[in-house]
């Protein structure tokens, strides 16, 4: 296909520098600067001569003419579609780094030594390769490039050097927020068993043999599904003597495969081989997900979702705008105009609308500083509707188009864009004329166009929230932007999977050992059960006004807590040994079944002295670590059916930190407590730093102001005020002697 000659080219190159030689004339020329200059009509776009053939085995060339340099790049590119990898997850990426490393006739140095004689370039992918040289230098180049596509060898030697690396990057990867983020929001958006969001893990990796990378190559490595790219200083004639030359003769035997009830292939080496399953798209409600990194000092924040945008969707090109707009790399963007210039939260926010033939997907990202966490995800959600909702300016739409068009006239002068849209003309079933009139269509781009794309593929009621930093600090304030209500936050290890504790198991140790070295520490068991009675008072800071917990401990489960803010008191719980009510703004309601059951399970002075009859079972789950410090965890689980976890020092034998999980104001919530600064009262320790994270009241940390014991207590603090119980009356027998009860 056509695209000009040589002399047209020389036409315009000649008309575009006449337009800047003038341009200093124009611009001290009288201008009417009161009104923005009206934009001219789109230029035309030169890709060069553009011709296509096939060799007879299926091998299809591309061939883009530039006779400005004497240079000829080359791309081999083999079209493959997403394959899931299950347990050998990352086997694909394997390719990339073994298909130069060595082949029948060349090992990996004599082909590194080659193509420093040429002076040329070669580098391998997962897809093919790409390579570049002097016109001069180009059939010697073909020599090596038909090599490396063709003979591969896949030396084991080579293979354990990749794993080696590849096992240290798995490990770095693990401390850099940024690569988590990377690996996980993809698992996130897309779905762990889908082929964009595996992950390869130390697991996955240590799966991978050289016979799967050598199955995949030979199923998908085909002459048939290949694409052979020429771009720069070459004539069809020379590519296409150049291309039967290496690659003419190519035709490798079809490897052995069975068809699976489900549709899938299966081949010796390499198992089942599945394609993407299904299309993941925007669904369910919006839901957030946090990769816990306790004491960091920012947080990376992810938010997008997956797409159905195609590159020849006709809407692409306004959501290439709209992403512009959005974040897409001009300063004056929102995201960077609302969080940087008008917060002062982060360096930089930036968006991306990745249309893609299998499966696109939208993702808005910012690093800020820790406590800005939660409100940084809530202006990108506002963002996101305030476009759905709202035209774009004329301005921004204007500022969008010329950045987007710089961005592909500068992109004209790489080869390999040049060879990419080539390629993408027929791998995405373009237009011919598509890139060529680029320029043109985004010019007739409206704000009524971006508003449309707006609606149709961004979705922040259904947004995907992840967030790698310290879970503790901002986890309620996170949970309220959910509207998951039954998992508000879903917390994943740095592989994308659902996050569990690294416990290391104890032999040597009951759980029954744990409790009993806790209660030596904080005095023993005999002083500890000699604590009739108690009084402590918690206080915080809110703002200009004191939080006030009050709580008394009385004989027999007896309890009473009064929680005021300022002058006002905000919530009363009292609870007389049998019933419980609690008094809030809303009235007053009775505490029943699992409620009433976890307050008699935690109304005691120290809880751990008065287990007996209390528990189904405890249990002791091993080692773990809290905030640095080496911790026995066991697990109380009660005769109602709440489980709780302790952790204690293994130093100290103190507890440290207690977690609970509650169904509370129609959700499941996780309750974080955190105990500190032990002090002696009577000879019992008691903590005075306690820190709580969820529940009613949010996250704070309390200071213990007041602590009494054994001191006593009124009896009237537990009056409950409930209405007394009616108790059902007895049958009363009639006359005739019937008593209630039918047949007597």
């Amino acid at each position: 296909m056509n695209r000009g000659t040589p002399s047209d080219r020389s036409t315009r190159i000649g008309v575009l520098l006449a337009v800047g030689l003038l341009a200093p004339v124009l611009m001290n020329a009288q201008i009417d600067r009161s009104a923005p200059p009206k934009p001219g009509p789109a230029p035309a776009v030169d890709l060069g001569e553009h011709h296509t053939f096939t060799l007879k085995n299926g091998f299809r060339v591309i061939v883009v003419e530039n006779h400005k340099l004497p240079m000829v790049n080359v791309q081999v590119r083999f079209d493959i579609p997403p394959i899931v990898q299950g347990e050998k997850a990352g086997y694909i990426d394997f390719l990339g780094d073994l298909l130069a490393s060595g082949t029948a006739t060349r090992t990996k140095a004599q082909l590194d030594e080659q193509v420093d004689q040429l002076g040329a370039t070669l580098a391998a992918t997962n897809d093919g390769l790409y390579a570049s040289s002097l016109k001069k230098n180009l059939p010697a180049l073909m020599t090596l490039v038909q090599d490396v596509v063709t003979g591969p060898t896949f030396q084991e030697t080579e293979f354990e050097k990749v794993r080696t690396r590849t096992r240290s990057a798995i490990q770095q990867r693990k401390e850099e927020p940024d690569a988590i983020a990377e690996v996980v929001g993809r698992a996130v958006t897309y779905g762990r068993v889908h082929p964009y969001g595996e992950v390869m893990t130390e697991r996955t990796l240590e799966s991978i043999a050289t016979k799967h990378i050598k199955a995949y190559y030979d199923l998908f490595f085909r002459p048939e599904k290949g694409y052979l790219v020429f771009v720069g200083d070459i004539t069809e004639k020379e590519a296409k003597d150049l291309a039967q030359e290496h690659f003419g003769g190519w035709r490798p035997d079809r490897p052995a495969t069975s068809m699976n009830d489900d549709g899938s292939e299966s081949m010796e080496g390499l198992g089942k081989v599945r394609v993407m399953p299904k299309l993941a798209t925007p669904g369910g409600v919006r839901r957030v997900f946090v990769v816990d990194r306790p004491g960091s000092p920012q947080s990376v924040v992810r938010v997008g979702f997956p797409l159905n945008l195609q590159p020849r969707d006709i809407r692409a090109l306004s959501a290439q705008v709209l992403n512009t707009i959005l974040g897409g790399g001009v300063f004056n963007a929102r995201l960077m105009q609302n969080l940087r210039e008008d917060k002062g939260w982060t360096y930089g926010a930036y968006s991306t609308m990745e249309s893609d033939r299998f499966n696109g997907h939208f993702q808005a990202s910012v690093s800020v500083r820790t406590a800005v966490t939660d409100s940084a995800v809530a202006e990108i959600i506002k963002e996101l509707e305030r476009l759905r909702n709202e035209p774009v300016s004329d301005e921004e739409l204007d500022l969008a188009k010329r950045y987007m068009a710089g961005s592909f006239a500068r992109g004209l002068e790489d080869p390999r864009t040049v060879a990419r849209f080539a390629l993408n003309t027929y791998l995405n079933e373009l237009a011919p004329d598509h890139y060529a009139t680029y320029l043109e269509r985004l010019e007739g781009i409206t704000t009524a166009d971006v508003q449309a794309a707006a609606q149709a593929f961004l979705h922040p009621d259904q947004a995907i929230i992840l967030v790698v930093g310290d879970l503790a600090s901002f986890d309620v304030e996170l949970a309220a932007l959910s509207r998951d209500r039954s998992n508000p936050i879903m917390q994943l290890d740095e592989n994308g999977a659902p996050w569990e504790e690294d416990i290391t198991p104890v032999t040597d140790r009951k759980a029954e050992d744990i409790i009993e070295g806790y209660l030596k520490a904080i005095g023993g068991r005999n002083l500890v059960g000699q604590v009739k009675d108690m009084h402590r008072v918690m206080t915080v800071q809110r703002g200009d006004k004191e939080l006030k917990v009050a709580e008394w401990f009385g004989p027999g489960g007896h309890y009473r807590s009064e929680t005021t803010l300022g002058d006002q008191r905000t919530e009363l719980v009292v609870h007389d040994g049998l019933r419980a009510g609690r008094t809030d703004a809303q009235g007053q309601v009775e505490l029943t079944d699992v409620d009433l059951q976890d307050l008699q399970f935690n109304a005691v002075p120290v809880r751990e002295s008065d287990l007996v009859g209390r528990l189904d079972r405890m249990v002791l789950a091993g080692r773990t670590e809290v905030e640095g410090k080496d911790a026995y965890k066991v697990i109380l689980m009660t005769q109602h059916g709440t489980t709780v976890a302790d952790y204690f020092d293994v130093a100290t034998g103190l507890k440290v930190k207690r977690v609970e999980q509650k169904f509370m104001n129609g959700s499941n919530q996780r309750i974080t407590t955190t105990f500190g600064d032990h002090r002696s009262v009577g000879g019992v320790q008691f903590p005075y730093r306690i820190g709580q994270t969820g529940g009613t009241l949010g996250r704070v940390q309390f200071t213990v102001t007041e602590l009494d014991v054994n001191k006593g207590v009124l009896p009237a603090l537990f009056t409950t005020g409930l209405p007394p119980i009616v108790e059902p009356t007895e049958f009363e027998t009639d006359p005739d002697g019937y008593n209630g009860i039918e047949g007597q």
